[in-house]
């Protein structure tokens, strides 16, 4: 199972979301229109608290990517691994400060999928968690494509078979 935070302008039937049903994944996305962070965040970690029995892949794009890394900090046990989507890593919005260090939890597989056209997010944010993670850091998909990943759904499907994967092979 994935629980899918979708983008500010997303939705929950959204392309990556849809891509990743018709590859096979059971995919759980909460609809956020119109919440800010902390609203999200609250919403997120309740669904997320109910579905903790499934070990549930963590994924989210954009500012649902800043969403669900808060969330994998906040609750690191509870998830198989996080699969990052052009995530907003770089905003300052409650419940983030200028001192909230983001990192990937300590022996969470983390996924990244970064378009290097990316004109919203800078991939550089990506870069930067990727570094602070180190070895928790499955794989970094660094495509030929914007912020909205439309033609990476392919990687991002990869991603979320590697996670899987690592499911299997504990």
């Amino acid at each position: 199972m994935i629980i899918f935070a979708h983008g500010l302008e997303g939705t929950p039937n959204g392309s990556k979301i849809q891509a990743l049903r018709a590859s096979g994944f059971e995919v759980l996305a909460p609809d956020f229109q119109g919440m800010v962070l902390s609203e999200r965040v609250a919403l997120l970690e309740k669904i997320c608290e109910r579905h903790a029995d499934k070990k549930p892949i963590l994924a989210g794009s954009s500012y649902g990517g800043l969403t669900a890394a808060i969330i994998a900090m906040r609750m690191p046990h509870q998830f198989t691994g996080l699969l990052l989507c052009a995530p907003a890593l770089h905003l300052k919005e409650e419940p983030v400060d200028a001192d909230t260090i983001l990192v990937a939890p300590n022996g969470m597989p983390t996924v990244i999928v970064h378009g290097i056209g990316d004109d919203i997010v800078p991939i550089s944010c990506s870069l930067e968690y990727a570094e602070r993670s180190g070895e928790d850091i499955l794989q970094f998909y660094k495509v030929d494509d914007g912020h909205r990943l439309s033609e990476s759904h392919s990687s991002i499907i990869e991603g979320a078979n590697a996670l899987y994967s690592q499911t299997i092979d504990s």
